[in-house]
């Protein structure tokens, strides 16, 4: 039964909020001023759980926040806390969007519907395997110990991609705030100090001319170039949106000299991060193999599942479908059909990506080193060059003085 939110005023003007469970919006709103109440806003409830905008740290802390999530519900219900109660205790503990996705998911389960069922209705917070986890250990009647893994799974993920993320932060500051600085330096200062040298009458440096060039042509362009860079993000946006585009961009990705190798890393290490988390939730290889393909975001890893799918609806076994993998080494096949044919797959996949997490870790080090160095050398070097040009007409006009 549909689940709406709704704020009422009643006799006394006050203003509340909640949620009422009917058959129709009609209904809905017939119901509550059948009550006496004025309504000022009633609308589906499963609108609240679509966040209004996708950016990066917003899934981060979504992810944050349904790993936490998860750990209480498994607690409270390993403590024989009836589903319905047990989430009713974290309605009181959460506030804000996830707050309402519990109080829906709640209603729900206490108008009948099974706690995965409930979940589906919000995938901008719970994504197809958490929910298909999450319906094996209903079945199962193993809930608390599923969730429990689901929510070491989440927050181990988390911590790779912050890991990874970490890495890139310190060059990507540092070249944002070294562009700054030379926009700035060419924009306002170059320009009144660069008067002042001509009004001398003197003939400048070759240094200085070019560097006089740029600063008149950035001047004069400037919102040309401005347009032109918005015109680029937009393009590449929508670009990027096309599948064939970004197969071939998520391709070349992995053929990057540092960066490919650390992603291959950790695709390597999620992948079998994933599916151990799956399969020790009892959920089956293919099914498994399915939730990884429809959740994953690399087009190549994509495409490395399918034929990992293919093989095994084929009965055949999994390495050979991956002796031409561009992620996946030998290795991995070779441990996955070790795995498969012992009945030690979800413990082959642990080690497998234990020893992935601690490839991205060195990984991770040795993108740091490189280009840490790399962009202090690039900055260094073009803030050195305007620092040059400007300072030699001032040096030679000081000679000349002293001469």
């Amino acid at each position: 039964m549909p689940v709406f939110s709704y704020r009422i005023c009643d006799a006394d003007g006050a203003s509340t909020g909640g949620l009422i469970t009917a058959d129709t919006a009609a209904a809905g709103r017939q119901t509550l001023r059948e009550q006496g109440f004025r309504l000022v806003e009633f609308k589906p409830a499963r609108a609240l759980s679509r966040p209004k905008l996708r950016l990066p740290w917003r899934r981060r802390g979504r992810a944050e926040q349904i790993a936490e999530v998860a750990r209480q519900l498994a607690m409270l219900l390993r403590a024989g806390v009836p589903l319905s109660e047990a989430l009713g205790v974290l309605i009181e503990q959460w506030s804000g969007a996830i707050a309402a996705v519990l109080r829906d998911v709640r209603d729900r389960v206490s108008a009948g519907a099974s706690l995965s069922e409930s979940l589906q209705q919000h995938e901008g917070w719970f994504d197809p395997m958490f929910c298909s986890a999450v319906r094996v250990g209903e079945l199962s009647g193993h809930l608390d110990r599923t969730l429990t893994e689901v929510a070491e799974f989440l927050r181990e993920r988390q911590t790779i991609r912050t890991r990874v993320a970490s890495a890139f932060a310190y060059p990507a500051i540092l070249a944002v705030l070294g562009t700054g600085v030379v926009l700035f330096l060419m924009s306002y200062v170059i320009p009144q100090l660069l008067a002042v040298l001509e009004a001398s009458g003197k003939s400048l440096p070759l240094a200085t001319r070019v560097l006089k060039r740029l600063s008149d042509f950035l001047i004069a362009t400037w919102p040309v170039l401005l347009l032109a860079g918005v015109a680029i993000v937009a393009g590449w946006a929508a670009l990027i949106r096309w599948k064939p585009f970004r197969r071939r961009w998520h391709a070349l990705q992995l053929g990057l000299p540092v960066v490919g190798i650390l992603l291959r890393k950790v695709l390597i290490a999620n992948f079998a991060q994933t599916m151990c988390m799956l399969l020790r939730s009892g959920v089956t290889f293919v099914e498994a193999l399915r939730l990884v393909h429809d959740g994953a975001r690399h087009l190549v890893l994509v495409q490395e599942v399918e034929s990992m799918a293919e093989a095994i609806r084929r009965g055949s076994d999994i390495a050979p479908s991956l002796r031409e993998s561009r992620i996946f080494p030998p290795l991995v096949g070779r441990v996955m059909a070790v795995g498969q044919n012992t009945g030690e797959l979800p413990e082959m996949l642990q080690q497998l990506k234990e020893g992935y997490e601690s490839e991205v870790r060195l990984a991770v080090g040795r993108a740091t080193a490189v280009l840490e160095p790399l962009m202090i050398v690039v900055m260094s070097a073009i803030v050195g060059f305007v620092v040059f040009a400007t300072m030699m007409p001032i040096l030679e006009a000081t000679k000349v003085l002293q001469s």
